[in-house]
């Protein structure tokens, strides 16, 4: 009996430390980096461009400046480039990166949907980082000393006074003797990205992990533009003074399926604004037969116009976001004259408004 109660008390012991090894323990690290030795990389010289080229840009402002596509879904690619050296030497270079950090100050919302690459809220926050490949000597001094140079020379961030072309591009510069590159990577800006000034980083790391950094911006140029899922609409039976509505949805349908959707496919938020005619319905005693609403989204309250007048809808429509439009008709007379059916003209607009802000 001894010998069964020990060993039971025994397989009792191990299950307990089996059990207590299987809990979660929250264990602290730690490391130095060890960067003796050596120099750090240089960025002498840094710029974003259009890709593919990797030269142009839509303005000849300095510095790069870009204009979103307007369309749904489809991005912007650009290029990201530097002119990198190194006192130990080209070899002791390990890697160049590009980092790349949304505007200051600019809350994405909720409807915003990042690429798969892309990280964070806004608000100034890391979007990408990038790794940039070197290109072949003699590709690397036809961008950056031809096509750059002698195209678009103010495009281009020098760091500092000590780097300009001739330092990098003449006989004696850096690229033709080796002992400096030009490495180039891309990215794609979403449609939906926001307007606004993005801070980029240019950053060279050696084999013991010193770093060279260098900094600029791009910008990418606000853009208002919006999609509809539809062309008309139509009122259908109208019985006088009945205040009839036509409801939209927040589903995108084929065109004219459905309810009426509109979506934001700019890079700005936007407040929609509409417009309509009098269908022939036309005045009397100079006042409109006819008045009109809209709103843009169930929680919005309508807003009522006369025909010939634009009406901006109040509540606006965020990066990317879709929602309904709904629409009403009331009718105070039928003019003797014309009729039963009646046709006319809408137009649709939308005006730029403020980004969501980081609080």
């Amino acid at each position: 009996m001894k010998k069964v109660i020990i060993l039971t008390m025994v397989f009792a012991m191990a299950f307990s430390l089996t059990a207590a090894a299987v809990a979660d323990t929250t264990v602290g690290t730690g490391l130095t980096a060890d960067v003796s030795g050596g120099a750090a990389p240089i960025v002498k010289a840094k710029w974003e461009a259009n890709y593919p080229d990797r030269y142009t840009d839509a303005d000849t402002a300095a510095g790069a400046q870009f204009m979103p596509s307007g369309q749904f879904g489809v991005n912007k690619t650009i290029a990201l480039c530097a002119v990198v050296t190194d006192p130990d030497g080209l070899a002791d270079i390990d890697a160049v990166y590009a980092d790349v950090f949304y505007p200051v100050n600019v809350k994405l919302g909720n409807s915003h949907v990042p690429l798969a690459d892309q990280s964070g809220l806004g608000c100034g926050e890391l979007m990408q980082e990038d790794t940039l490949t070197r290109l072949l000597k003699q590709e690397g001094i036809d961008l950056f000393c031809d096509s750059v140079k002698n195209h678009n020379n103010n495009l281009p961030t020098f760091n500092g006074t000590d780097y300009n072309y001739d330092e990098i591009c003449g006989e004696e510069g850096e690229l033709w003797k080796d002992t400096a590159a030009v490495y180039c990577g891309q990215k794609d800006l979403s449609y939906e990205d926001p307007s606004g000034s993005y801070k980029v980083w240019a950053v060279g790391q050696d084999q013991n992990g010193l770093q060279g950094t260098l900094e600029n911006y791009f910008s990418y140029k606000p853009l208002t533009a919006f999609d509809t899922d539809f062309n008309s609409i139509a009122y259908g039976n109208v019985r006088l003074n009945t205040h009839k509505i036509i409801s939209g949805d927040k589903t995108w349908n084929t065109m004219n399926a459905g309810g009426a959707s509109v979506r934001n496919v700019g890079n700005t938020r936007l407040k929609m604004k509409v417009w309509q005619n009098d269908m022939g319905l036309g005045k009397t005693d100079g006042l409109w037969n006819v008045k009109y609403d809209a709103r843009v989204g169930s929680a919005a309250s309508y807003a009522t116009y006369n025909p010939e007048v634009t009406k901006t809808l109040e509540d606006p429509l965020d990066l990317s976001e879709l929602d309904e439009m709904d629409f009403s008709i009331d009718i105070s007379k039928f003019p003797p004259s014309t009729g039963p059916a009646y046709t006319g003209t809408m137009t649709l607009s939308a005006g730029s408004t403020a980004h969501l802000t980081c609080g």
